[in-house]
Parts: structure tokens; sequence; C-alpha cells
């Protein structure tokens, strides 16, 4: 027999050491809007999914200790990409409130203006839109 699997929606989930920090940055500097927290966790909404954050205790309860990397990345592991309407303004607007850019916009081979930044705890996001008609 086989099973037929349809994913419906996605929860990026990330793991963050100072849930407080972490939540400043999502909701005052990304401008989402926080959806629900507790003393361990923030959930964010990014129509039509979520953002949840979870300090290292919300993390080791979700999954087990042994299983919860507690170091900073020594590197990008992975990229969490969102679609913006301008790069280039959002950009500016991200820098106006201290993001940290680790490469500027700029139009790729694949058909998307992108740029990259860090969120506190180092996770990579993407923001692209598709390369203006010229």
């Amino acid at each position: 027999m086989t099973v037929s699997l349809k994913f419906d929606g996605y929860i990026a989930v990330l793991f963050v050491k100072d849930l407080n920090r972490a939540r400043d940055f999502y909701q005052n500097v990304m401008g989402l809007e926080l959806q629900y927290g507790d003393d361990v966790s923030g959930a964010f909404k990014i129509d039509p999914d979520t953002l949840l954050i979870l300090d290292h205790t919300g993390a080791d309860n979700l999954l087990s200790p042994g299983d919860v990397d507690h170091q900073p990345a020594r590197g990008a592991r992975s990229v969490l990409a969102t679609a913006v309407e301008n790069v280039d303004a959002a950009y500016e607007e991200l820098r106006s409130r201290g993001v940290e850019f680790i490469r500027p916009p700029e139009d790729r081979s694949w058909g998307l203006r992108c740029a990259h930044f860090k969120d506190p705890d180092g996770n990579i996001w993407e923001i692209h839109a598709p390369v203006p008609e010229q």
C-alpha cells in the first residue's frame, strides 16, 4: 500500500540563545507580528506560514538536549528565504534598523534579485524579488 503525502503549510523553527533579543529583532526590526509567545517561544506570521523561535529550553523539550546544538554556528547551514516587493527598498529599510547584511542586493543568474542578512543568532535570511525586466 502506498501512502500519499500531502504537506499543508509550513512552520520554520529557529533555535535562539536569547529569546527576548530574538523576539525584539523579529517583531521590531523585521516588523513581523507576534502571534503567540511564552517563556520559551515566540510565533510570528509570515503569510501563509509561521516562524517559530525557541530558546534552548524549548528546543531541548521539542527534541532532546543531545540533539540540539547550543554552540554558535561557525557558518551558515541553511538560509530562510522570503519574497519582498522591492529588494532595494527592503534592504535600505532593514539597514536603517541596524540589520547586518552579508550580501547587498544583486541580480542573480536564476532570475531573482537577492540580498542576505543575519539575525542576532547568525541565522541567514534572503530577501528576493524577480529581476526587473529591462
